[in-house]
């Protein structure tokens, strides 16, 4: 059995967000892992392609947009979205913040972000980051984790 809540042994500070691995890969023999985490207006991710794994959010408190493919879909607390491998996906926070629950199937993908994240040093959200990521390093290491950003692919 596992029990696993946010503490400061498994939660980083990535690109202006705070996340907690409450359960890794490591945990499941590779088949899934669960972050929870508060998604922040203003930092969201460009469109971008899961090749190795269905990533689903549960939203815990907030309302976000997600575009999957060609389709817009409004989600808010006690909602459940997926997002299947291999179709572009994004999303947008509509509330200041969005507290979620991230599942990943299956698991590994949870590296990537520990990759580009620093050790939280409290569980509260971090300074918003001063100027954007590093983003050759950011489109560097997703691509070791199977994500694949169309728009860097256009010639």
């Amino acid at each position: 059995m596992i029990l696993a809540s946010p503490t400061l042994s498994n939660s980083y500070w990535y690109i202006g967000h705070l996340i907690s691995i409450l359960i890794s890969s490591n945990d499941t023999q590779g088949a899934f892992s669960v972050i929870h985490g508060y998604e922040i207006q203003g930092l969201e991710p460009p469109p971008h392609i899961h090749t190795q794994e269905e990533e689903s959010f549960y939203l815990l408190d907030g309302e976000m947009e997600f575009t999957i493919g060609d389709e817009l879909h409004r989600v808010s607390k006690g909602d459940w979205i997926m997002l299947p491998r291999n179709i572009p996906h994004t999303f947008r926070v509509i509330s200041e913040k969005a507290e979620v629950i991230i599942h990943l199937c299956p698991g590994g993908f949870e590296e990537y972000f520990i990759a580009m994240s620093e050790p939280a040093e409290a569980l509260e959200i971090p300074p918003r980051p001063q100027g954007p990521p590093n983003i050759q390093k950011l489109v560097e290491t997703a691509s070791r984790y199977g994500i694949v950003f169309p728009m860097s692919n256009k010639q």
